[in-house]
């Protein structure tokens, strides 16, 4: 009843629009045997009417606290996008869809990035996906390796050469997988610094939110926040020494532009990469990417041989309206007004925290909050294999998130002291009909996977073998006798 009158577009988008069924599918948020019986009985679709600072209201006329962030789009809260988005416009309006020849603010863009963060030069590309790609073929390009090296867990955009796991269907051998903070994987990059052309590390990892994820059926501890990132500075430091001692370019994948602060992980972690990728709310509302690097490894051509090319280019690369809005954005964070901002946003995280797991104990809540900044999650202290139905009761009481339900949420930096104390009491409502509803019992204990797992595979595999059998069968002649189909089977 509360949902009814959208339930129609739910259904069409689902139907229609590929990307959308995959999300919705709760793929990443819950363990699979739920999700079928969930996707037929819950719908977190948002169809969305107007946003203001860090609300949204959808079309039935109810508002929503945006705990999504835009997937890290709107780092700066709807107010400020939408003055970025007019500025871009403008621009747009000017010189219209006028690709070649560029706009002056591209240099602007230029010149503020490059002080920002340190580098000698720029490429700018269409999503943060698009710019991993350009980075991994750069360092390629200049060191004449193949394999790029990742760590176990991370996430670089859906390009299949850096996908890790069922998100990858295509073997990829020139992918090198590496346990996160672990000595021995330091060990395999000195091993292998003849093979790898560049080391992938996603900064924002260091928060520690990894285990926050509910698509499993134990409930793993989950140590986030500046505890986390002060042990992931100390790792990243050895990963710096070692790749500087092999020989191995490194790449930050900061997609994830100024949700670690306005000087991103160089500032946060004191540790300078040799590539730099930005995209996300680098663009202020538009879709783009940008590499930051040295000469070194950013020129396309090779000086000794005229014909070895880096063939790295793009239509939208100086796209009006994005270099416009980008252009407000840089100004804004290299201003005083925007590192202020940024700073007592952090501060106003910091309150929130203490105030609302102090809340969350008071309450008896088997639950805490963790953050950092723009990045938060919610961590499980009470064993259930029901922990995932937590995002559809916080969407009920009024909260949006991403398809990754609780374990990755991000705030924008509108967040005054008046939302953070509705999120709370957000959160305590939620989980308070969640406890009393039944999904939380006193002697819940971590599940056994292994009979799950292996019924429904021993299930496949028994019903693969019959459809062998049964296509074999029926390309034998008429008179064969069933003993030459089992023997061909």
């Amino acid at each position: 009843e509360k949902w009814g009158s959208v339930a129609e577009t739910q259904t069409y988008l689902k139907k229609h629009f590929s990307d959308l069924r995959f999300k919705a599918s709760g793929f990443e948020s819950m363990y699979p045997i739920f999700q079928e019986v969930i996707n037929k009985a819950l719908d977190p679709i948002t169809l969305v009417e107007k946003t203001e600072t860090c609300w949204i209201t959808d079309t039935t006329g109810h508002k929503f606290l945006d705990a999504s962030g835009a997937y890290g789009v709107n780092c700066f809260g709807y107010t400020k996008s939408k003055e970025f988005l007019a500025a871009g416009q403008k621009v747009a309006d000017e010189v219209g869809p006028c690709l070649g020849p560029l706009h002056p603010c591209v240099r602007e863009n230029i010149e503020l990035l490059l002080k920002l963060y340190n580098k000698e030069e720029v490429s700018f590309h269409m999503s943060g996906t698009e710019a991993i790609m350009s980075a991994v073929y750069q360092a390629r390009f200049h060191t004449q390796k193949n394999v790029v090296a990742v760590f176990q867990g991370t996430y670089h955009g859906w390009w299949d050469g850096v996908m890790q796991g069922a998100g990858n269907d295509r073997f990829v051998g020139d992918c090198l997988i590496l346990k996160d903070q672990c000595d021995q994987s330091l060990e395999a990059l000195k091993a292998r610094s003849s093979d790898i052309a560049a080391l992938l590390v996603n900064p924002i990892s260091g928060f520690g939110w990894k285990n926050a994820t509910t698509n499993k059926l134990d409930t793993p501890k989950v140590d986030a926040g500046v505890e986390s990132i002060e042990k992931f500075k100390k790792w990243l430091l050895k990963v710096r020494q070692t790749c500087t001692e092999a020989g191995i370019p490194l790449i930050y994948d900061e997609t994830w532009a100024f949700h670690l602060g306005i000087g991103g992980a160089q500032e946060l972690y004191g540790i300078q990469p040799d590539l730099l990728v930005l995209g996300k709310s680098l663009g202020g509302g538009h879709s783009c990417g940008a590499v930051l690097g040295p000469t070194r490894l950013m020129e396309r051509r090779d000086p000794d041989r005229p014909m070895r090319v880096n063939f790295v280019v793009g239509t939208f690369k100086g796209n009006p309206v994005a270099m416009g809005a980008m252009n407000a954005v840089l100004k804004y964070v290299s201003s005083p007004e925007g590192r202020k901002a940024s700073d007592n946003f952090r501060d106003r995280v910091a309150t929130w925290l203490k105030d609302c797991n102090k809340t969350l104990e008071s309450k008896d809540l088997p639950i805490r909050v963790n953050a950092h900044r723009t990045t938060w999650c919610i961590s499980y202290k009470q064993h259930s294999i029901f922990n995932f139905l937590l995002m559809y009761y916080l969407r009920d009481a009024g909260l949006i998130m991403a398809w990754v339900g609780t374990g990755k949420m991000i705030f924008n930096m509108e967040f005054s002291a008046e939302d953070f104390k509705s999120l709370t009491d957000i959160i305590v409502r939620a989980a308070t009909s969640f406890k009393e509803d039944g999904w939380w019992f006193p002697d819940g204990k971590p599940v056994n996977k292994l009979p799950l797992v292996l019924g429904p595979t021993w299930a496949f595999f028994q019903r693969k073998a019959k459809e062998t059998f049964a296509s074999l069968s029926a390309s034998l002649p008429p008179s064969a006798p069933p003993a030459a189909a089992a023997a061909a089977a």
